[in-house]
């Protein structure tokens, strides 16, 4: 009898073990169905970290101004009566440019040229007279003292003269005129903006931290928006003296090649100086990178059961960043898979499909 109870436990057990482990594996098999419809593959676009070396840079603004440039003015006062340029044209040293009237100035210039020859021609006489005892020594020196007086009168209107003929001071592009024929203008008042365009100097400073890192006669490369993608490039020509005490920056100056005048004084844009020792490092897309507040991540591609693509989140060290790329210090090695775009749909584990046709 006590067999026969075993046996039929035994049998029940059977049964009843077939059938919750049937079951049992038929719910598993459902949960793994609905978790592949519940969780398909994302879409992402990714790319391969790369071993390359690593200058360190910095980018800064900076502004141009002209190696010579001024406004040119009027230093006595006059009418305009000519005008020889035109506004932004290329002009030599010495060229005229504006003409005011000198009539006035030619008048005093002939009476003091009358009185310099008589007061010579008595300096003359009066020298001989002294060499024959005819004259004093105290006439003599009179009439030194009349000629000379009458000669500085004549360079004095001689310079007014020139002052009333404005040129240029230096070879350079000249700007919009500021005067007309026939106007009166007073001494300083503006008559044309006069500028050198080639070559330019570069103005920028840096923070104090990276005097030990600059000389003259380092490379610097400028950027500005109106010419998209052409770089300017030019060499540090200067360091300021002292650091700012109110910003801890240090000034310099570079000096730019301006082919084809294309720059303009006044014009800002961007500085890039490399500064520091020449690194190397695993180097990614910037888009790789996640950044939050409790630590940087990426997501690396790996290879899953049946030829599936799974995408693992990752913490990143990065130690620098330019130009669109991050240079990673640990997390990821050279090869590894990275998400570039996508990743908000990413979890980790996720299940991931490849499309490279848009990049970010």
């Amino acid at each position: 009898m006590r067999k026969q109870l075993i046996v039929v436990v035994v049998i029940l057990v059977v049964v009843f073990g077939a059938i919750f482990g049937g079951r049992s594996y038929a719910n598993h098999r459902a949960a793994e169905a609905a978790s592949h419809r519940s969780f398909p593959p994302v879409s992402v676009s990714t790319a391969v970290a790369r071993d390359e070396p690593w200058s360190p840079e910095v980018n800064v603004v900076g502004s141009l101004e002209a190696v010579d440039g001024t406004e040119i003015t009027a230093q006595i006062a006059g009418n305009v009566t000519r005008i020889a340029f035109r506004s932004g044209a290329h002009v030599q040293q010495g060229q005229l440019l504006v003409s005011l009237d000198d009539s006035s100035q030619l008048a005093l210039l002939h009476a003091d040229q009358a009185k310099l020859k008589l007061a010579a021609a008595t300096l003359a006489r009066t020298r001989k007279l002294y060499a024959s005892h005819a004259a004093s020594q105290s006439d003599l020196q009179t009439a030194e003292a009349n000629e000379g007086s009458a000669r500085a009168a004549v360079e004095g209107d001689q310079a007014a003269l020139h002052k009333l003929h404005i040129t240029a001071p230096f070879a350079g592009v000249a700007g919009i005129r500021e005067v007309s024929l026939g106007q009166y203008v007073s001494p300083g008042a503006g008559v044309v903006s006069l500028q050198r365009y080639a070559p330019l100097l570069l103005d920028f400073s840096l923070p104090q931290n990276s005097v030990s890192e600059i000389a003259v006669g380092q490379e610097v490369a400028f950027t500005v928006n109106t010419y998209p993608g052409k770089v300017f490039e030019g060499r540090v020509t200067a360091l300021g003296s002292r650091v700012d005490p109110a910003t801890r920056n240090i000034a310099l100056q570079a000096t730019l090649a301006n082919p084809h005048d294309l720059l303009r004084p006044g014009m800002y844009g961007s500085v890039k100086l490399a500064v520091g020792k020449a690194l190397r490092g695993v180097v990614v897309p910037n888009t790789a990178i996640t950044y939050n507040t409790f630590g940087d991540n990426v997501y690396i591609v790996t290879p899953g059961p049946r030829h599936s693509l799974i995408a693992h989140e990752q913490v990143v060290k990065v130690r620098d960043q330019r130009a669109g790329l991050a240079l990673v210090q640990s997390g990821i090695k050279a090869g590894d898979t990275v998400v570039t775009a996508g990743q908000n749909k990413l979890r980790d584990g996720a299940p991931v499909a490849v499309d490279n046709s848009v990049q970010p």
